[in-house]
């Protein structure tokens, strides 16, 4: 049996950005498992394993207990998969851990499928291993959920376990533990600093070579449109009024000093194309690595990618959010604003979050937007 100091599970690039840095700055033996759900993981995969950070590093593809429920087509199909994986639990579970190894700590982000299972065999076999989440971005700090246990899981521990109790997480590990318990504040689980990407620079060194970052990858622009999906929160009337407000913008700032970054799902053409950012599919906060966030303004309807900069590099862009300008389909705005609120109260300059009411507003901060531009002009 080898003993490892932990285990990683990761089904996003963000978070494996997040378990390298919490594995490196603790100098931990551990071993990464890839839940591979985007394209590219095997990649990925290889260029982690080059930079030796792990003991182990695994993707799992074709796992049948995760298969089984990710494809299930319905609610019952899902539910009747769900208590064969958990019936059969012990087998399924030997399909994702590595033989013979033995973990002190078991890493996730709140609420992933493979940890919950891995944290029911766990219990169910008193093995000592501890769960512990770590940062998972903005919906780590907004996710009114996170603390609610379904009435499906509340079900599948019961039959599991019987009479033995859940070896539930210690800790949280989240870049911005202030946040978290302003909008957590019924939590009793300790909150500690997942440590900023710029304060070691051996993290930025593996994430700029596994995530191929160099400054023709940066932003320069002093002004980035964050896009949205805005047809799928937005009415037809007012997607057409926000590109307009685009159009608008490009004509105030000019095209040298205004730059879009695409949503990665947003295959739509315009009329009256501003200059895009050509990674779309880069998360924004690998381009922040190679960008200067804090001399940034950020203009969006409402993308939550504004928040990294703060958390990951304690950089603070000025933030303009548009929501209050237009009728979203879903959503709502006073737990949008709740979120800025506790935002600004974390930022050392809070003036610097706007959210304009009116149209008098926003062209009061556009004015003030080229006011700044041509200064720094002037300056250099």
């Amino acid at each position: 049996m080898k003993k490892m100091d932990a285990m990683y599970i990761v089904t996003t690039p963000f978070q494996i950005m997040s378990a390298i840095s919490l594995c490196v700055n603790h100098k931990e033996k551990a071993d990464l498992y890839i839940d591979a759900q985007f394209e590219g993981a095997d990649e990925l995969a290889e260029k982690i394993r080059d930079r030796g950070i792990f003991d182990t590093v695994v993707v799992l593809n074709s796992v049948s207990a995760i298969e089984s429920v990710r494809n299930a087509k319905g609610r019952t199909s899902r539910y009747r998969n769900l208590v064969r994986v958990y019936t059969h639990l012990d087998e399924n579970v030997k399909e994702i851990l590595i033989p013979d190894r033995k973990y002190i700590k078991m890493y996730a982000t709140h609420g992933v499928f493979i940890a919950n299972l891995l944290m029911l065999y766990f219990s169910k076999e008193d093995i000592l291993t501890r769960t512990i989440f770590f940062d998972d971005g903005e919906g780590s700090y907004d996710n009114r959920d996170m603390f609610r246990t379904s009435a499906l899981a509340k079900a599948m521990t019961r039959m599991v376990l019987k009479a033995k109790k859940l070896r539930m997480q210690k800790r949280y590990y989240m870049y911005a533990p202030d946040l978290f318990i302003k909008m957590y504040p019924k939590n009793v689980v300790p909150v500690l600093q997942l440590p900023k990407f710029n304060q070691n620079e051996k993290v930025l060194e593996h994430l700029k070579a596994i995530f191929e970052i160099d400054d023709s990858k940066g932003i320069r622009e002093p002004v980035v449109i964050l896009d949205a999906l805005k047809e799928a929160c937005l009415s037809k009337k007012d997607d057409e009024r926000l590109v307009r407000f685009y159009d608008r913008l490009q004509a105030e700032f000019g095209d040298e000093n205004l730059i879009v970054k695409r949503h990665p799902r947003d295959y739509r053409t315009y009329e009256n194309p501003i200059r895009t950012y050509p990674y779309p599919t880069m998360p924004f906060e690998i381009i922040c690595l190679a960008s200067d966030p804090q001399n940034m303004v950020l203009i969006t309807l409402l993308s939550t990618a504004t928040i990294m900069p703060k958390l990951l590099l304690d950089a603070e862009p000025e933030i303009v959010l548009l929501y209050h300008l237009y009728d979203r389909l879903e959503g709502n705005d006073e737990d949008r604003d709740a979120f800025f609120d506790h935002m600004r109260q974390i930022y050392s300059e809070p003036e610097k979050i706007v959210i304009p009411d009116t149209e008098e507003e926003m062209d009061q901060v556009i004015e003030a937007i080229r006011e700044k531009i041509a200064s720094k002009k002037n300056e250099g």
